[in-house]
């Protein structure tokens, strides 16, 4: 992508000064800074749609939707090739304290309120996808605890709403009293339990304030809800390791001039 290309496109009225590669980089995506004269921007190209539960579109309108609720930031534009959203400024943690779990619990409760035309992340479809790349013994053990995981938690009644799904550290930001969270790429329905196991897996929450965030987002606390956040942590992890080995199998498959 370079700044001759963007201007063919008239997104902006005010000049672009630059157009640089971010430090942090994801799977699917390119992305770059946009700084204008005015304001700064991010530049998402569009790497791959491997996953089966990416819809570019969807993104943009659920992105619509929570930044009219002060989760977001503003999308700009979107095309086949590229998405390009307001840039937030902040810093992101790794320890959360009590507060900072409370208001960021209060601001997934927010967004699951949304209704949304139905996406349903489908699971059984994602493992079928790692299977094509994975088989090794370690993948295949884990794809089957994983089918087992899922198949457990069918017991439990189901809590449907708009999950964000990958509530990892890099995509929620802090400044100063405001949380904002990005990156919605794998948005979709699902229970409410699987951003609340993301929380505490990615945020390595112990048992105590694992209590605190279901007391925060359900006003209660009983064994029920504990079991079932247990079960979607284990379920998170599996998942999370599952991408990471799809990852390093696809990387290693990668020609010298792409790795």
């Amino acid at each position: 992508m370079t700044i001759e290309k963007l201007e063919q496109y008239n997104i902006f009225r005010e000049k672009i000064i630059s157009l640089d590669l971010l430090k942090n980089q994801g799977f699917n995506n390119i992305s770059y800074l946009i700084k204008t004269s005015t304001n700064k921007y991010v530049l998402r190209v569009f790497k791959s749609n491997d996953s089966v539960n990416i819809s570019r579109n969807f993104e943009y309108e659920i992105l619509k939707k929570v930044h009219k609720l002060n989760i977001s930031s503003k999308p700009i534009f979107i095309n086949e090739e590229f998405m390009i959203y307001e840039f937030i400024k902040g810093i992101h943690k790794t320890i959360l304290t009590s507060n900072e779990i409370k208001k960021l619990t209060l601001l997934i409760k927010k967004y699951h309120k949304i209704k949304p035309k139905i996406k349903y992340y489908d699971f059984k479809k994602d493992l079928k996808n790692y299977a094509l790349f994975l088989d090794d013994f370690k993948s295949n053990k884990l794809l089957s605890q994983t089918a087992r995981t899922i198949n457990f938690i069918k017991k439990y009644k189901k809590e449907l709403v708009l999950i964000h799904h990958d509530l990892n550290p890099k995509n929620i930001i802090f400044n100063n009293k405001e949380i904002k969270i990005i990156d919605w790429e794998y948005v979709g329905i699902n229970d409410i339990f699987f951003d609340l196991a993301s929380l505490c897996v990615e945020f390595n929450l112990n048992k105590k304030q694992q209590k605190q965030l279901l007391i925060y987002y359900f006003s209660i606390y009983n064994y029920h809800k504990n079991e079932k956040l247990q079960k979607y942590i284990t379920l998170y992890k599996n998942l999370c390791e599952l991408w990471f080995l799809k990852y390093n199998t696809f990387i290693k498959c990668l020609p010298l001039s792409f790795s």
